[in-house]
């Protein structure tokens, strides 16, 4: 069987780009597509050389480097299976997610050569340190990125149903899950990646996420690679200089977290140079409040795309188009006849559908609210080494997300939060998303998180906690009463509690049990 699968793709096309057409540019860095292609090409014959190949598994705790995202080829190359790791995990969650996983090797960046130290020393797996040796250093990756001259492909036989990268969710409870995408899949997505989003030959991505999320490697960094295009490391930057890098690097391509939408629409707004070269504004991951999608759909018109999809979807599953924002009235209705485009994921891409099922199993009429399955190209091919759960997710072809969404009459859909947060008070179910999305809109709130408790009449009944903005104080009598004005009263939070900040994992998603937890005492 010849050499297959995901990271021969990208290097190949590495390998044809054009003289000089750089591929990395940040923390001090500037790489080319032919030297990274060189780099990658070099780590995996001297991965295969060390007996690391097919069947093998890598896990990779990286920070955001030109030398990771070589690393990853590499290990791809040499037909082994790469583990991803989110870098921002406790020491204690790495040590489990390697447990769970049982890698051969370990590569991390030097930024956490101190905090894993002693994990790594008595770990059992061979050390890959990118940056200088430390005492659980087994080789260095700068010796094994330059030590072969040969820049043919790896000849490695590997087979396309082979695990090709593994992404481990962080859920908001219950242990880390290992999301398989097969070589052939990640192929997939890698080709359809550029259609979904918008990633033109050449984009020169502005680069706010991190390899701390497996889709943000799938997603964004191997697409731009395969295009020729660049990717400038800007995670953490505030929008001030977000923007400043974009307009003098000419970026093409950015996404814009939640939390900064606003902000960077305000940017924009008073440095225009950004839209001379900016094509595409990439939302996904997390809801919006709708107020903020309009803002920024204000700052940067048909340039803004928003997507619905998860690590178990590899590629996204909807998406919405430029003409969705041509023409659209601050209602939300537009081309398409759609309901509320600004509070909509978009419609399902081509490789992708999407339906809405109820308690039966049956099919939800449109504006009803059940949960959203998927039946895609790039679905996973499973949980690693849990076949159990892999059955309960997959049923006859289609994902049940666990997520809770409606359709329109046009198919768009309109995600409403998980199906484990729906709130059931005096028999009424209340989706937290859409009470979020109203106290979000409140003066002084700068985030919110609604969940439900244990009451003795109601069952359960609807609780809040909210941010306030820096500088600000919550009036909670004020935020209350804006929330009766906008909402049934079956909706509304019967306890308001102000916090400095909400719990949030790895992944960034809010620990609503921990809310929970905190809260289910304390009279509202």
């Amino acid at each position: 069987m010849p050499p297959y699968g995901w990271a021969q793709t990208v290097v190949a096309a590495m390998g044809r780009a054009a003289p000089g057409a750089v591929a990395f540019r940040g923390h001090g860095v500037v790489r080319t597509h032919a030297e990274s292609y060189r780099r990658a090409v070099a780590f995996a014959y001297a991965l295969a050389d060390r007996g690391v190949g097919p069947g093998d598994r890598v896990a990779l705790v990286v920070e955001d480097r030109a030398d990771a995202v070589e690393a990853y080829l590499g290990v791809g190359l040499a037909g082994a299976t790469a583990v991803q790791v989110n870098d921002r995990l406790q020491v204690a969650e790495v040590a489990e997610v390697l447990d769970l996983a049982g890698p051969r090797a370990v590569v991390h960046t030097a930024g956490h050569a101190e905090r894993l130290a002693d994990l790594l020393r008595g770990g059992g797996a061979d050390v890959v340190s990118i940056g200088p040796a430390t005492p659980a250093t087994t080789w260095r990756y700068e010796d094994l990125a330059t030590a072969w001259a040969s820049t043919a492909l790896p000849g490695v036989r590997h087979s396309p149903e082979q695990a090709g990268i593994v992404g481990f969710t962080s859920g908001t409870t219950g242990r880390p899950k290992g999301v398989v995408h097969t070589h052939e899949n990640l192929e997939r997505i890698v080709r359809h990646m550029p259609s979904h989003d918008g990633i033109r030959w050449g984009s020169r991505c502005a680069f706010t996420g991190t390899l701390a999320f497996a889709a943000a490697i799938w997603g964004v960094v191997l697409p731009h690679l395969y295009v020729g295009g660049e990717l400038s490391f800007m995670a953490g930057l505030d929008p001030d200089a977000w923007t400043e890098r974009m307009a003098a690097e000419r970026s093409t391509f950015t996404y814009a977290p939640t939390p900064l939408m606003s902000a960077f629409a305000d940017r924009v707004r008073s440095r225009p140079a950004v839209l001379d070269h900016l094509d595409v504004v990439l939302h996904s991951g997390s809801s919006a409040p709708r107020e903020t999608v309009v803002d920024l759909v204000d700052a940067v018109g048909d340039r803004y795309v928003e997507t619905y999809g998860m690590t178990e979807t590899g590629a996204p599953v909807t998406a919405t188009v430029p003409e969705d924002w041509r023409g659209v009235a601050v209602s939300g209705v537009g081309p398409g006849g759609a309901d509320d485009v600004f509070a909509s994921a978009g419609r399902p891409v081509p490789i992708a559908q999407i339906r809405v099922v109820g308690p039966d199993g049956a099919a939800c009429a449109p504006g009803d609210v059940g949960e959203i399955e998927v039946a895609s190209e790039t679905l996973f091919d499973g949980y690693l080494d849990q076949p159990e759960l892999t059955a309960e997710a997959l049923v006859d072809g289609w994902l049940r997300t666990g997520d809770l969404g409606s359709l329109d009459g046009s198919g768009r859909l309109y995600v409403r939060g998980r199906a484990k947060d729906m709130i059931v008070s005096g028999g009424m179910n209340v989706y937290p998303a859409e009470v979020e999305r109203v106290l979000a809109m409140a003066d002084g709130v700068a985030d919110a998180a609604v969940f439900g408790v244990a009451h003795p009449r109601w069952g359960e009944t609807v609780t809040a906690a909210v941010v306030p903005v820096p500088g600000s104080r919550v009036d909670v009598e004020q935020v209350a009463a804006f929330v009766r004005e906008r909402l049934a009263g079956y909706k509304k939070p019967t306890a308001i509690h102000v916090v400095d900040a909400l719990p949030r994992n790895a992944s960034l998603k809010v620990r609503k049990d921990e809310l929970r937890r905190r809260f289910e005492h304390v009279d509202g």
